[in-house]
C-alpha cells in the first residue's frame, strides 16, 4: 500500500508531466512550418508527430518512479505479464488526436495512476485553456495552470433539475437510453463535449452526467474517473452496472456512465 507522502509524490509528478506534455502539444501547434508526419493506426484512429512528442516527455518524467505505463501510443506487454501488477499509469498523450489535428478545442492530456480497484490519481491537461484538472484519492478535486502555479482546491454544490448530460460529438444513443439507472430522462438536457473533458464538467459540476454507448480504451477514461473517484462519484460499465475495471485482457471499456444526481 503506498503512503502518503508516496502518492503527494507520484500526484505531484503526474501534474508535471501533464503540464510538460501539454506545453509540448502547444508548441507543435505554434510551429506551423514544419508539416506534421500523420498515420492511420490499424482501428482507423489517426496518430501523428504530435502524440509521440507529447508521449516522450510524459515518458522521461514517469519512468523513473519506475511504475509499469500503459500508453495508447506504446505496445502493452502481453496480459500474462501485467495482469498482476499492484501499480500502473494509463497514459493518453494526446486524447483527441483529430481535434488536435483540426485545430479544433477538446484535445487533452489523460494521466491516471491506478491500482488493483482503479484510479487513485487522475489527471486531465488542456493545453488551450491553460488548465490541468486533478484528483488523488482522499484528498480532493483540484485545478491548477499548465505549468503547476495557482493551484486550487474545487468545491461543487448540489445537482439541479435539468441535469446537463454532457456526451461524445457521435453518439448516437438517445437521452433516454444515456440516462442512468434511476433517472427520469424527461429531466436531462444533452449535449456534445470531446475527450476527457466530459468528465471535468462533471467535477466541477458544469455537468451533471456523462454518458456513452461506444467503447473507449482504458486510458481515455481513468484519469476522468480518477477525478471523479476524488470526489466520491464512481463511473461504471454500462453492460455490468459496475465500477469500470482497469488492466484488462484487452483494455477495452464498453461504455460507461457517470452521475453526480443523487438516488
Amino acid at each position: 500500500m503506498l503512503t502518503s507522502e508516496l502518492i503527494n509524490i507520484y500526484a505531484e509528478k503526474s501534474v508535471e508531466a501533464a503540464g510538460a506534455a501539454a506545453r509540448t502539444l502547444l508548441e507543435v501547434i505554434t510551429a506551423s512550418d514544419e508539416e506534421l508526419h500523420i498515420e492511420s493506426k490499424f482501428d482507423g484512429s489517426l496518430v501523428s508527430d504530435a502524440d509521440f512528442a507529447s508521449q516522450k516527455v510524459i515518458a522521461e518524467i514517469l519512468e523513473p518512479l519506475k511504475i509499469p505505463i500503459l500508453s495508447e501510443e506504446s505496445k502493452a506487454p502481453e496480459y500474462s505479464n501485467r495482469k498482476d501488477w499492484d501499480y500502473f499509469w494509463l497514459v493518453d498523450p494526446l486524447d483527441g488526436t483529430e481535434s488536435f489535428l483540426s485545430s479544433r478545442s477538446g484535445f487533452a492530456v489523460n494521466i491516471a495512476l491506478c491500482d488493483k480497484s482503479g484510479p487513485i490519481i487522475g489527471v486531465v491537461a488542456d493545453p488551450l485553456t491553460n488548465t490541468i484538472y486533478f484528483g488523488v484519492e482522499g484528498k480532493g478535486f483540484s485545478i491548477c495552470q499548465l505549468d503547476g502555479s495557482n493551484s486550487r482546491r474545487v468545491k461543487t454544490g448540489k445537482a439541479r433539475k435539468p441535469f446537463r448530460l454532457v456526451t461524445s460529438w457521435n453518439e448516437k444513443a438517445t437521452v433516454a437510453e444515456l440516462s442512468p439507472p434511476g433517472i427520469n430522462p424527461l429531466d436531462v438536457v444533452a449535449r456534445p463535449v470531446s475527450g476527457a473533458l466530459k468528465f471535468c464538467e462533471v467535477a466541477l459540476g458544469d455537468a451533471e452526467i456523462h454518458s456513452r454507448t461506444g467503447p473507449y480504451m482504458e486510458w481515455d477514461c481513468a484519469a476522468g474517473d480518477g477525478i471523479l473517484r476524488s470526489i466520491g462519484i464512481d463511473v461504471y460499465d454500462r453492460n455490468t452496472d459496475e465500477r469500470i475495471k482497469y488492466n484488462t485482457k484487452d483494455l477495452r471499456v464498453n461504455g460507461l456512465y457517470c452521475s453526480r444526481v443523487k438516488q
